[in-house]
C-alpha cells in the first residue's frame, strides 16, 4: 500500500474513496471498510469496472457504524447517535456520479439521491459528499424568499454566511439537479461558505483546467457542527484532491465535582444610552438628597484593609453610580436574536409533514425558475394545505 496514501489517512476517522474501479474489500491496519456495488463494463473494448465507492473507518468505531443502504452510485452509512452523543443517527451516503456523457451515466441517479435524503432525514441527520461531477458556481442552494409572498420558510436564514463563495465560475446539468435536490431537501453545501474554504477551492485539476465537483452537503443542524473545511492541495495520488471536514462532537457532562472547581459566572454590567441631556440628568441625579445621603454614609463606613474590604467598597460605590444612573438615563436594550426552531425535531413532524414539505418546496423552486407560467392560487393552495396538516398534527400529538 502507498506510503503517501497511508499518511493521508492516518488521522482521518471516516473516509469516503470515490471511483475505485473496485469491489474489492480493502485490509488496512487499524481500519475496516465497508464497499459499494460497482458497474460492470458497458461495452466490449472496457477493460475494467465503473465506480466503485468504499469507506474506510477507525477499526474502534465498528459497532457504531452500518451499512444502511448501498448501489453502484450510492453508498449510505448509519453512524450511531451513541457515538457521537446526540439524540438521532447520523445518515451519511458517499456519492460517485459519472460525468454526464458517460455510458455509465443513469438520469435517475439524481433522482434515487433526493428520494433517499427523504427517506433518511426521517429517520436522523444527513450528509452526502464525494465527487457529483457537478459544476454549481454560486447558485443559492436555498429557496429564496425575495417576493414570494406565499410560503413562510425561516430556512434562509438558518444558514450563515448565506452566501458561498466559488472559484468555478461554469454551471452544468448535474449542478443544476444537485442544487434543486439541496433546495428540494432543505440541505445545505459546506464548500467555500466555512472557515477553512472562504473562497471555494477547486478540488478537481485536469488537463483541461481546474474545477469544484467535489462537495460535503449536510443539512442544517449538522452544519451547525462544522469547525473546519479544507480543500487539500492536489497530489500524484489522484485528479481530485482531498476534501476534509471536522465536526464536533457533544461532550459529555462533567460531573457536579469538576463544575464546582469553575470560577462563577457574573451577569455583565448594566449599559446605558447617553444623549445629549444625559450629562445634565445625571448630575442632578448624584445632587439629589437620597444619593448625598448614600454618598454620606459611604464615607463614614470603615472598610478593612484587605481584599474583602476593598471588593465591599467597590461594590458600595458602583451601586450609588448605578442607581443614579438608573434613575436618570435610559437602559440600553440587549439585542437578542430570535431563536429559529427546527420545526423538523418536534414529534409531531412525521414522515407525511417531509413529504408534504418537499413537495411544497419543489412547486416554489419551479415557480422561481418560470413565474409567469405559475398561478399564485396553485402555490398558496399547496401552502395552506401542509400548514393545515401540521396544525392538526399539532393538536393531535402535544408538545411535553
Amino acid at each position: 500500500m502507498n506510503k503517501d496514501f497511508l499518511n493521508n489517512i492516518s488521522k482521518i476517522d471516516f473516509i469516503f474513496l470515490t471511483e475505485t474501479w473496485s469491489n474489492a474489500d480493502i485490509d488496512l491496519p487499524g481500519f475496516k471498510a465497508f464497499v459499494s456495488n460497482t458497474t460492470i463494463p458497458r461495452t466490449d473494448k472496457a477493460c475494467r469496472i465503473s465506480g466503485g465507492i468504499t469507506l474506510l473507518y477507525k477499526a474502534e468505531y465498528e459497532k457504531h457504524i452500518s451499512i444502511a443502504k448501498k448501489s453502484e452510485n450510492l453508498l449510505w452509512c448509519k453512524i450511531s447517535k451513541d457515538l457521537l452523543s446526540t439524540n438521532t443517527d447520523l445518515f451519511i451516503c458517499g456519492v460517485y456520479i459519472p460525468p454526464e456523457k458517460s455510458v455509465y451515466f443513469d438520469n435517475e441517479i439524481f433522482e434515487e439521491l433526493e428520494n433517499d435524503i427523504i427517506s433518511f432525514s426521517s429517520k436522523g441527520k444527513t450528509m452526502i459528499l464525494g465527487d457529483f461531477n457537478a459544476r454549481t458556481c454560486k447558485l443559492e442552494d436555498f429557496v429564496s424568499k425575495d417576493g414570494n409572498n406565499f410560503i413562510i420558510d425561516a430556512s434562509e436564514n438558518c444558514m450563515l454566511p448565506k452566501n458561498r463563495e466559488n472559484f468555478d465560475n461554469n454551471i452544468n446539468n448535474h449542478g443544476k439537479q444537485l442544487i434543486n435536490i439541496c433546495k428540494n431537501t432543505d440541505m445545505r453545501i459546506i464548500n467555500g461558505r466555512t472557515k477553512g474554504d472562504s473562497l471555494g477551492r477547486p478540488t478537481f485539476h485536469g488537463r483541461n483546467g481546474a474545477s469544484v465537483i467535489d462537495y460535503i452537503i449536510c443539512d442544517q443542524d449538522t452544519f451547525q457542527r462544522v469547525n473546519n473545511f479544507i480543500v487539500k492541495p492536489p497530489t500524484y495520488l489522484s485528479d481530485n484532491s482531498q476534501i476534509v471536514a471536522w465536526f464536533d462532537i457533544q461532550t459529555i457532562p462533567k460531573t457536579e465535582e469538576h463544575d464546582q472547581s469553575k470560577p462563577p459566572l457574573h451577569k455583565l454590567p448594566l449599559q446605558f444610552d447617553w444623549s445629549e441631556n444625559s450629562k445634565t440628568n445625571f448630575r442632578k441625579a448624584l445632587n439629589s438628597p437620597e444619593t448625598q445621603n448614600k454618598m454620606i454614609e459611604f464615607l463614614s463606613t470603615n472598610f478593612t484593609n484587605d481584599i474583602n474590604g476593598v471588593n465591599e467598597c467597590v461594590t458600595e460605590f458602583q451601586n450609588i453610580l448605578t442607581n443614579a444612573s438608573k434613575k436618570s438615563l435610559k437602559i440600553k436594550k440587549k439585542k437578542t436574536r430570535r431563536k429559529i426552531t427546527n420545526i423538523a425535531n418536534k414529534k409531531w413532524f412525521d414522515k407525511e409533514c417531509r413529504i408534504k414539505r418537499h413537495e411544497l418546496r419543489k412547486l416554489a423552486n419551479q415557480k422561481h425558475k418560470d413565474p409567469k407560467s405559475w398561478s399564485k392560487k396553485c402555490i398558496s393552495n399547496s401552502s395552506q394545505n401542509i400548514q393545515r396538516y401540521s396544525t392538526n398534527q399539532e393538536k393531535r400529538i402535544p408538545q411535553k
